[in-house]
């Protein structure tokens, strides 16, 4: 049987200070999130890279999960590591360093037992190594993300673009893709390109989806922030895991799974780490998709909005 959902990016150990307060060298990294979310629907598996420091107690939490870590290589040196502090409204992380260690000059290799994978997350990495990952891929589905700092370095971002099913940014990374700050235009610009739907995700503010015919609009479930650090990975992951269970890609389907993303970036803003994404059980994730898809309905910006 083919493999649901494969997420392809890196591991890492973050350093993070909030307002909520510090925590160093805590499991992280944006293929972390989106394994951890796209296994709470389907079986998962995960391509990704890491040092001779990754602890084994990681890769349990990671199998105990169910995410497959058979993808997972290990090299000589350090994992990832990534540093970086918000401020008092949680809107904007401050980097102050990244050590791409084992991650710099990664060429992915997907393991033959993944290779028949229908769903593919890119999770945020080098473009180069997103590219290469996808060559050794047929999938139905591909949901690429991105940041600013590889929108911005010519690594031949657009060519990935045109190949994939779901592009998933913020507003900003949109804007700086497209060349303007309307979103439904900038939207509208990466969808000529082939792309089947943009997700624009906005913290606190929920995310929208964008298709050629409808945008879909849902709000953040309330949870008590304290680190966002890889909530936009778990959407993501959350999304595609998802739409591999409903089967499709039909607009009902798509605000699901939207709604369901949302849900599961709630649950990773309480907690540093991957801690309560890992902890939230199907029920809850349910339970928080729902209220987001009532709560999107007659208030604010709709839920279904046809052109």
């Amino acid at each position: 049987m083919p493999l649901p959902v494969l997420v392809v990016g890196p591991l890492a150990y973050d350093d993070v200070r909030t307002p909520a307060g510090r925590r160093t060298d805590v499991l992280g990294g944006s293929a972390a999130y989106a394994s951890i979310a796209a296994a709470k629907y389907v079986p998962t598996g995960l391509v990704s890279v890491a040092g001779t420091d990754l602890r084994e107690d990681d890769l349990r939490l990671l199998r105990r999960v169910g995410v497959d870590v058979r993808g997972v290589e290990r090299r000589d040196g350090r994992t990832l590591r990534w540093s970086g502090s918000y401020g008092d409204d949680f809107a904007r992380s401050d980097v102050r360093n990244t050590d791409l260690g084992v991650v710099a000059g990664w060429e992915p290799r997907i393991p033959e037992s993944f290779r028949d994978a229908r769903r593919v997350v890119l999770a945020n990495t080098d473009p180069r190594a997103q590219r290469e990952a996808l060559d050794q891929l047929t999938p139905v589905v591909v949901v690429l993300d991105t940041m600013e700092e590889w929108i911005s370095g010519g690594r031949g971002l657009d060519q990935l673009i045109a190949r994939a099913t779901v592009l998933s940014v913020n507003a900003r990374e949109l804007a700086m893709i497209a060349g303007h700050d309307d979103v439904a235009r900038a939207a509208a610009a990466i969808l000529d390109r082939g792309t089947r739907a943009v997700i624009v995700k906005y913290g606190a503010a929920g995310a929208t989806l964008h298709t050629s015919v409808a945008t879909m609009t849902v709000p953040a479930y309330p949870a008590t922030v304290v680190d966002p650090t890889g909530a936009g990975d778990a959407l993501a992951g959350a999304f595609v895991g998802r739409l591999a269970e409903l089967g499709g890609l039909d607009a009902v389907m798509l605000r699901d799974a939207l709604a369901h993303g949302v849900a599961a970036a709630s649950a990773t803003l309480e907690s540093f780490g991957v801690d309560a994404l890992a902890r939230a059980d199907r029920r809850e994730l349910e339970r928080r998709a729902a209220w987001i898809i009532r709560s999107g309905t007659g208030q604010g910006p709709s839920l279904y909005e046809e052109r």
